[in-house]
């Protein structure tokens, strides 16, 4: 995220909201005022205390007043800028416990501003909470996607993915079921199901480790072969020969034909 583009958008509601205020009760007066100096001190680029001063104005203002409604929404927007720099600083200092909770209230300022889901997304990680922080990226994937931050989104999920991708490498098998199922709980990936299969079938459990390489196949229309040997490989453990047959004489790639057709004859095909 550019900061000059950040700064852009806080004078345009800087314009809009001077244009509006009025001061009609001390109560309102009070939550604009603290909204102003929150204001000034964002664009001084003094985001602690922006952040404090906005919270203020929020605890300040009467949900009943036009006012200050009009001041609430501001103090969210602005503060969820604050706050993804606050969490931005202390997530490079390593302090990726106060950068995650920062983060979160960013997020429940402005749930449509994406910067503070991939700032909570990369303080889980730095936090080594993979699977949840798989989990927020998945998230900040579809939120980027929403603001129409298409290379970002992409990014997001491809991270997300790569992660779990590299638990299954190292075949850290109870990590790659943890990631596998937060990834999957919101979004689709022939390789991730692929992952947990092989999770699955690494500690006997053949009849989930058979429904997610089913479900890998299913999800990829090219280079289903890997899926497909797998696939055979768990109906030769489960003990279904004919199953196992059937699978292996689907795989066509020259990586897999050779050893495809041995465990075919292997098994009396």
């Amino acid at each position: 995220m550019r900061r000059t583009i950040i700064l852009a958008g806080i004078f345009s509601i800087f314009g809009l909201f001077t244009n509006t205020l009025n001061a009609q009760e001390e109560q309102q007066a009070s939550a604009a005022s603290l909204y102003n100096d929150g204001l000034e001190k964002l664009k001084a680029k003094d985001y602690e205390s922006a952040l404090e001063l906005m919270g203020q104005a929020l605890e300040a203002a009467d949900s009943s007043s036009e006012t200050d409604i009009k001041v609430m929404q501001l103090a969210k927007k602005n503060g969820a800028i604050a706050a993804y720099y606050v969490g931005s600083k202390a997530r490079k200092a390593d302090d990726f416990e106060k950068a995650q909770e920062v983060y979160q209230q960013g997020v429940e300022y402005n749930p449509g501003f994406y910067a503070n889901y991939i700032g909570k997304a990369q303080a889980l990680e730095g936090l080594e909470m993979m699977a949840k922080a798989v989990g927020a990226y998945q998230k900040a994937g579809d939120v980027c996607e929403k603001a129409g931050k298409a290379d970002k989104a992409e990014k997001m999920k491809s991270k997300a993915e790569n992660m779990v991708a590299v638990a299954w490498g190292d075949k850290d098998w109870a990590l790659v079921k943890d990631m596998a199922e937060a990834y999957l709980e919101g979004g689709k990936s022939a390789d991730v199901h692929y992952y947990l299969s092989d999770a699955l079938l690494s500690d006997g459990s053949s009849d989930d480790a058979l429904m997610h390489v089913d479900k890998a196949i299913e999800l990829t229309s090219t280079d289903a072969d890997k899926y497909i040997m797998q696939k055979a490989e768990i109906l030769k453990a489960k003990g279904d020969s004919a199953g196992a047959i059937e699978a292996y004489k689907m795989v066509k790639d020259s990586k897999y034909v050779e050893r495809a057709k041995y465990e075919i004859g292997q098994l009396g095909g």
